[in-house]
């Protein structure tokens, strides 16, 4: 096939055309006197010096990866390289490293700076898309794994710290200019699609003396314009417990249920595990990024040091999805084979039956956009050789929106199947007297509600922004023990507006023009018909490789006679929040040295205050509550004609957070640190929502129990709070090896990820105010422990001789244990364990071979993790273990000019998704390779 084609052409050029450069470039024998101080040293290299020296000369444990020139990380996005980093895994948004997890404690667990300043962020969480932020304008990403107390709090994970360059202390001009093109094999093989895109940017960096004193300005401009092609398998993430087996293939009209009597036509058999929907669904995409980093650094005078810095950063971001759905995969359910019954597979799992379902052609247009502006000013003021004195001003906001719009084309009648998962993680599906590739097939006779829908939603406004002031004075002692103290204190003021489910739906085609809902109907089916978008679904892994497909605007405006709905205005609802946090902090901090017989011993101690209030606003409508009487049902609705009203709740606390860092100096080669504090990572800020979502407990005979069940959130949400202690082995052998061994122990408390606790509250039901307990977030009781070891070690071989000596490796391994226990709250929760943290990998794994000389550059990489929890509309998942291998190669052609090549994942790993046992899948995204080829001139 044409893709496979593209795919082996380029992964061989990746790989043979550099090995043909290396043979013709390859450096004579040293003499027998060479030193690693006659090794020109070029990219991988020096960041591989850079970064072990800061690791050296930190004050706390740190792994980072550093290089003083822009544009000398060799990933396309700060979180690739990030992910590089000891304990340090991501979780993957279309083909790339997004959200990361430090030492298995979740992306949300983490605290992200930017230039030491808090970083908002437009997802629903805390964590930060580090998507946004590319990697040729950053020269330095770091993660402080111990914590002192003049950190920012929030990461009892640890704190990534991303670093821009400062004009004048970089000491020199640079002008840097980079193109690549990108070649996407995936989209390649979409129709009028040729995989093509490309990213590029310029920086420019100098300092000059002025008889104002020292001034540097640095500036950097970078845009991408390429697609980020998915193929995707998944199912609804609800999965249901069954015992009934149907009598005969694709013919009973019965939901499949957990019983122990069988239904008329059917038959009990061993459980196994069902879900409510399965979809085949392939993507047209592309992405537009722009990002824009510039700082401005003055000395005035010797003593004086004033700088401000910012980044703004736009992403676009659209998908066009096709999917072929069975809707009703519960219906009429005969198991051929099942999990754990004469086979290895995991226990339940459905690994082929039969059933019959509605099938549905759905469209889609998704259009997402994300705006990110932050930064700030700081002064630093050393009026004496001792007083140093700092403040720092700095604001960082986040938006996001996405829109909606959708259609649908339903099968005339059920369909009978028979679905075989036993060759792949995506299955293959018979369909019996059925052609998925005739449109006419998807023709509904009379529409009914949903049958033919035209939806057009924003599903997202978001909004967060984060302000802060900041002052620093630190004290010099003298040579004593104590050498130095250090006192200051940060305000903050973190609000977030969330507007959800704006939505405008038409549920079926209304009469216009003449032409009634089954003309309008036939004559979208008869009208709307395009071809299929591509030639290579899911690698050919599935005999569903194709179906017919349908223009999702030619559908809209078929059903509707508009292009597009207006989106309803002030329309507040439940889901929608606006909240404030206000964080005031203070703390105190010495440095001190001495020495243990003939060891050097240094280290700080002290103590952070946090004191956090939060104000919440939310929404609650009036409703009509009917209780069950004589076992009918029990119901809740919202009163029509009533407005929302608005109400308020509060929350806060305050805790000191002590810190201690001990390094000893057991040699010139190894270090021996030591660490202890408590920290602490705040809760998810929306779920401080005090909006009430009402569902109805349909048995309860009161109004109070009918509302039992409704959810609301929790302003009085504490913090996860951890103690914690630290111990890292470092050896330095030289400025290019080193090795280390770090373990950790935390003892976790207050956790609010599956926790629940009845919250009393109050709406307006049936015309009066009721109080009733609703379900709300809470602090997990419990004490939970997480505990690891983590290895790593870089060595340039520059010792050997000729060819050898350009070789270096790097690489590290982690092991983390955790006791949390997640419970899933569907029905499955019998048969299934528990789930551990989120994001939470035992084994995670990172490796580096590199080979340069002073023109030519090679790296291979390779990352791994193992399965990890990732749940998904409040229920329990997991991700498979996997592992991408990169390659990249450059080539100084001048001094000036270099040429670029990279391969990413090579292998085409996909990302798959299970539930309930690791054979019952329920997604399976296939993003493929990813080729660059390009330029870079440097002056």
């Amino acid at each position: 096939m044409k893709s496979s084609f593209y795919r082996n052409l380029l992964l061989t050029a990746a790989i043979v055309l550099p090995a043909q450069v290396l043979a013709q470039t390859a450096p004579a024998a040293p003499a027998e006197d060479s030193t690693i101080d006659a090794i020109v040293v070029t990219s991988a290299r020096a960041t591989q010096r850079s970064s072990i020296e800061t690791k050296r000369n930190s004050s706390v444990i740190v792994d980072g990866i550093v290089n003083d020139e822009i544009g000398a990380l060799p990933d396309n996005s700060v979180g690739d390289t990030l992910e590089r980093i000891t304990g340090v895994t991501a979780d993957r948004f279309k083909g790339n490293a997004n959200e990361l997890s430090v030492r298995g404690l979740g992306p949300a667990l983490s605290f992200s700076t930017f230039n030491g300043r808090e970083v908002s962020t437009a997802g629903p969480d805390r964590s930060v898309a580090f998507q946004q932020f590319p990697s040729e304008l950053v020269n330095g990403v770091l993660v402080y794994k111990s914590q002192q107390a003049d950190f920012l709090d929030g990461g009892i994970a640890g704190v990534i710290e991303l670093k821009s360059i400062r004009p004048i202390d970089y000491g020199k001009r640079r002008i840097q200019m980079e193109v690549r093109g990108a070649y996407l094999p995936k989209d390649d093989d979409i129709r009028g699609r040729n995989g093509l895109g490309y990213r590029g940017n310029i920086s420019y960096t100098d300092s000059f003396n002025t008889k104002f004193g020292e001034m540097g300005v640095s500036l950097g401009y970078q845009r991408l314009d390429q697609a980020t092609p998915e193929d995707y398998y998944i199912t609804n993430s609800t999965f249901v417990p069954c015992t009934t087996y149907a009598g005969a293939p694709g013919t009973a009209t019965a939901n499949c249920s957990n019983a122990t009597t069988a239904p008329t036509g059917s038959t009990i058999g061993p459980r196994y595990f069902a879900t409510s929907s399965r979809t085949f669904q392939s993507k047209v995409t592309d992405e537009k990024r722009e990002a824009l980093i510039g700082a401005f650094q003055w000395k005035p005078t010797s003593n004086l040091d004033i700088s401000i810095d910012g980044q703004y950063s736009t992403r676009k971001s659209g998908e066009y999805r096709n999917q072929l759905a069975i809707t009703e995969a519960l219906r009429g359910i005969q198991p051929l084979i099942v999990g754990g019954v004469s086979n290895d597979a995991s226990p339940g799992a459905l690994l082929k039956y039969s059933g019959n379902s509605n099938l549905e052609v759905q469209v889609e247009d998704r259009q997402r956009n994300e705006k990110y502006i932050g930064g700030g000013g700081a002064v630093t003021w050393t009026p004496t050789d001792r007083l140093t004195i700092s403040g720092d001003l700095s604001y960082s906001q986040s938006h996001r929106t996405e829109l909606q719009k959708a259609t649908n084309m339903r099968s005339k009648s059920r369909v009978a199947y028979t679905l075989d998962g036993t060759a792949d993680e995506v299955p293959s599906v018979t369909f019996t007297n059925f052609d998925i590739n005739d449109p006419a097939n998807f023709l509904f006779g009379a529409p009914t509600s949903n049958s033919n829908y035209a939806r057009y939603r924003q599903v997202t406004d978001r909004f967060d922004k984060i302000g802060a002031v900041r002052a620093d004075v630190t004290y010099e002692l003298g040579d004593g023990f104590f050498q130095s103290i250090k006192v200051g204190g940060r305000l903050s003021d973190h609000r977030r507006t969330q507007d959800a489910n704006n939505n405008s739906d038409q549920p079926i085609p209304v009469a216009y023009d003449g032409r009634t809902p089954t003309q309008l109907v036939a004559d979208a089916n008869a009208n709307c018909r395009v071809p299929f978008s591509t030639s290579d679904f899911m690698g050919g892994k599935t005999n569903v490789k194709s179906w017919a497909l349908f223009d999702n605007d030619c559908l809209f405006k078929t059903y509707t006679g508009k292009d597009s709905f207006a989106l309803p205005s002030n329309a507040p609802g439940p889901e929608d929040s606006n909240i404030r946090e206000r964080i005031s902090t203070a703390y105190v901090m010495t440095n001190f040295r001495t020495q243990l017989g003939d060891t050097p011993v240094s280290g700080n101690a002290g103590v952070r205050y946090v004191r956090t209030r939060v104000l919440s606003k939310g929404f609650r409508g009036e409703l009509t509550v009917t209780p069950s009487v004589g076992g009918a049902a029990a119901t809740v609705v919202r009163t029509p004609g009533t407005p929302l009203q608005e109400i308020e709740g509060t929350g806060g606390y305050e805790y000191f957070l002590p810190s201690v860092n001990v390094a000893f100096d057991l040699s010139d080669v190894v270090k021996l640190r030591l660490a202890g504090y408590k920290a602490l990572s705040r809760s998810g800020i929306e779920d401080f929502n005090v909006g009430i979502n009402p569902i109805a407990d349909t048995t309860a005979t009161t109004v109070q129990g009918v509302l039992a069940n409704s959810t609301t959130g929790n302003p009085d949400l504490k913090p996860i709070r951890g103690w914690n202690l630290d111990a890292s082995l470092e050896f330095y052998v030289n400025r290019d090896t080193s090795f280390a061994v770090a373990t950790y122990y935390k003892w976790l408390k207050g956790a609010a990820f599956d926790a629940q606790e009845p919250r009393e509250t109050s709406i307006m039901a049936n015309g009066q105010l009721v109080t009733f307990n609703a379900i709300a977030p809470a602090n997990d009781p419990q004490t939970r422990k997480l505990y690891g070891i983590e290895f790593s070690g870089n060595h340039a071989f520059s010792y050997l001789p000729g060819i050898l000596s350009g070789f270096g490796v790097q690489g590290s391994f982690a092991i983390t244990e955790a006791d949390f226990e997640i419970p899933d709250p569907s029905t499955v929760n019998p048969y299934m364990g528990a789930a551990n943290l989120n994001g939470l990998s035992k084994y995670t794994g990172s490796g580096s071979v590199y080979w340069e000389n002073d023109k030519l550059s090679l790296r291979a990489s390779y990352r791994y993790r193992s399965d990890y929890f990732k749940p998904n509309s409040g229920t329990n998942r997991s991700a498979k273990g996997s592992g991408y291998l990169n390659l990249s190669a450059s080539y100084d052609l001048t001094k000036q000019v270099q040429l670029k090549l990279q391969a990413l994942n090579v292998t085409s790993t996909r990302d798959v998704m299970y539930k309930a046992g690791e054979d019952s899948i329920t997604e399976v995204s296939d993003n493929g390779p990813q080729i660059y080829a390009g330029v870079r001139l440097r002056f």
